[in-house]
């Protein structure tokens, strides 16, 4: 029996492993989309994606110990006519700790009484990314699981029966045979014929149709966060199925970009700052396009080359 809890052990451990793993594989995606410029160097970018990640919002705000702070926030007070909060209470790790106004647009009131609310998702009660990310782990977890046991299968295609005092020297024999060892020897005396049977368990082998369904659940997922996940090659899709794939990505990637932006605008006008939120991407996407920190760093790129080869023709 205790051989039977060791592997039993064994199989929970990777189950947990593999699940945290697919966790931690999506959750570096999700949380390496955006990226945040002209910060105040007091503010931390990946705090601010961490708490939308986790929480679904956090808080821009100004405060007279630590200048311009990003925190956790949760709603404290009422909630206007359109349902969005008119108070947030603001805190983070130790004592920090603040109650805020919302500031959404008009004049803005003194510095240290307002903060900006920023939201994960374009939605009145925005949503956080880890609420998803948890499912699609559990379907990628299942799936590389089950490819697991199917391999093992292949490996395993016969029910040994014997009796209980040869199971031991059973159990040594097969983790030879789990080992790979080339030659396995038994004794013949504990081995005569009919003292063990053996039963066909044999499966078919499904790793290929396994695979292809983990694909879809991945591409289903990217297509969620608004990434480009399109394998096949172009020449083989017609154009509506491009179109289509890429008219979703974008809906999708605006609803978490959008939110962004605005938080950035209302900052700014708050307290005259210009930070901003770009999306990570050198894809040929139209919102990528105009609001990718790649994109712009490429334009500043051919905006310096041109100006190097128009000094060298004036030398010449």
């Amino acid at each position: 029996m205790k051989k039977r809890k060791n592997r039993m052990q064994e199989a929970v451990w990777l189950n947990d492993q593999t699940y945290l793993d697919y966790k931690y594989r999506l959750k570096k995606i999700a949380t390496s989309i955006f990226e945040w410029k002209n910060l105040p160097d007091s503010m931390d970018a990946e705090y601010i994606e961490y708490c939308l990640y986790a929480m679904g919002q956090c808080a821009l705000l100004k405060t007279e110990e630590y200048g311009f702070i990003n925190t956790k926030a949760t709603i404290n007070g009422n909630i206007n006519l359109y349902g969005k909060p008119t108070a947030l209470n603001c805190y983070s790790f130790g004592s920090v700790q603040y109650n805020r106004n919302v500031y959404y647009g008009g004049e803005p009131k003194d510095e240290y009484s307002e903060c900006i609310l920023v939201k994960n998702t374009q939605d009145i009660q925005p949503m956080p990314t880890v609420a998803t990310i948890e499912l699609y782990a559990y379907r990628l977890y299942q799936a590389e699981r089950t490819a697991d046991v199917n391999v093992q299968n292949a490996k395993r295609s016969r029910l040994i029966l014997t009796s209980e005092n040869q199971r031991l020297t059973m159990e040594n024999l097969f983790r030879q045979y789990d080992s790979n060892v080339p030659y396995i020897f038994g004794d013949s005396e504990n081995f005569k014929r009919g003292t063990v049977e053996s039963l066909d368990i044999s499966s078919a082998f499904i790793g290929s149709d396994i695979m292809k369904y983990k694909e879809q659940i991945t591409n289903e997922f990217l297509t969620f966060l608004g990434v480009n996940n399109i394998q096949e090659k172009k020449e083989r899709l017609i154009s509506d199925e491009v179109g289509t794939n890429n008219e979703v990505i974008n809906l999708n990637l605006m609803s978490f970009l959008a939110p962004r932006q605005k938080a950035c605008e209302l900052f700014n006008k708050k307290y005259g700052t210009n930070i901003e939120v770009k999306v990570r991407s050198d894809l040929d996407n139209i919102i990528k396009t105009y609001a990718s920190s790649i994109a712009e760093d490429y334009e500043d790129k051919i905006a310096e080359e041109t100006v190097e080869t128009t000094a060298e023709r004036v030398i010449q």
